[in-house]
């Protein structure tokens, strides 16, 4: 198969020389080509597949359609190389239709290979990943986010819009995605942060951990956490800064010993007595993390409402207060 795909190549021009051909029988000839190319690049000879792929970069665009059609009609190993050479072209964004149907191919290597292609095509097909993240069929959503991983950073502003999707699964994968970036996802901090404001504990604690891999600079933390749950036009006079912050804060009280947690506690304690509310309910109704920080937070704030706490919050703090 490498000799005659060599042989071919080399005669090629010959031929075109000795027997002269008009455009419609070149592209006769080139979808005719195409094909085989995919059967090769989807087998498992090393040599070959280089070989193929090296003769679809240099074909480039123009081979579009027939690889198009191959992924369209032809059996696993060749739609597995026409999905891998669509990511060879030079912009495979222009198949983005083709692309798409094959993140839901019945053959896993199919979609993989989809999936690398959409990875190349990069922003253009960002978007419409981040969308397919809440498609019914987990295939295709495991196969989008594969995708937008290739991507990395060129997926981020696609990611973050992504973060305010209706869809609870599509908003936790776009933020596991961005936390898996690390530093590099730190352009997405404030609008992580706003999407903590949520009813849906796990979308909150997916949320919450990318926050804390990326590591924004905790005064920008800080900054943001307040601003949850504002007016969107700005702060009316009344309306002092965290204070409707507090509910989202005391659920974050629910992952102790994180950085995120303890910059919630700080801001809580800056808010004052207008946490007190969500303080409050917290001690009666969260679960242990919250409801003994929320009694610190209490005592700190008013130290009054020590008295009325449940009767094992005050024996913790009274054991606290002891300690030496």
């Amino acid at each position: 198969m490498c000799l005659a795909i060599r042989l071919f190549t080399c005669c090629l021009p010959v031929l075109c020389l000795l027997f002269p051909v008009g455009p419609g029988a070149a592209a006769q000839a080139l979808e005719a080509e195409i094909p085989a190319l995919a059967d090769i690049l989807g087998g498992t000879d090393p040599q070959a597949r280089e070989q193929a792929a090296a003769r679809l970069k240099g074909l480039g665009q123009p081979a579009m359609r027939g690889l198009v059609s191959a992924l369209d009609k032809g059996d696993a190993v060749r739609r597995r190389g026409a999905a891998l050479g669509l990511g060879l072209l030079p912009a495979p964004g222009l198949a983005a239709g083709a692309i798409e149907a094959a993140l839901a191919d019945p053959d896993t290597t199919v979609r993989s290979m989809a999936a690398h292609a959409a990875g190349a095509a990069g922003p253009p097909m960002a978007p419409r990943l981040v969308e397919l993240l809440a498609d019914p069929d987990r295939a295709r959503r495991d196969a989008a986010a594969y995708g937008l991983s290739l991507m990395g950073t060129r997926a981020l502003p696609a990611l973050i819009a992504g973060l305010a999707a209706d869809d609870a699964f599509a908003r936790a994968k776009a933020a596991w995605l961005l936390g898996h970036m690390g530093a590099d996802a730190a352009p997405a901090a404030p609008a992580l942060i706003r999407a903590l404001d949520t009813e849906d504990l796990r979308v909150l604690h997916v949320v919450a951990e990318t926050i804390d891999n990326i590591s924004p600079p905790p005064a920008l933390v800080w900054h943001h956490l307040m601003l949850l749950g504002a007016t969107p036009s700005g702060l009316y006079p009344q309306e002092r800064l965290g204070r409707n912050a507090a509910s989202t804060l005391v659920r974050l009280l629910d992952r102790p010993g994180t950085p995120l947690a303890q910059t919630a506690f700080r801001a809580l304690l800056g808010i004052g007595h207008d946490a007190i509310p969500a303080l409050s309910r917290a001690v009666t109704t969260g679960s242990p993390s919250q409801r003994t920080g929320a009694a610190l937070l209490l005592a700190h704030i008013d130290p009054a409402s020590v008295l009325s706490l449940p009767e094992d919050l005050r024996l913790s703090l009274s054991g606290l207060r002891h300690d030496p």
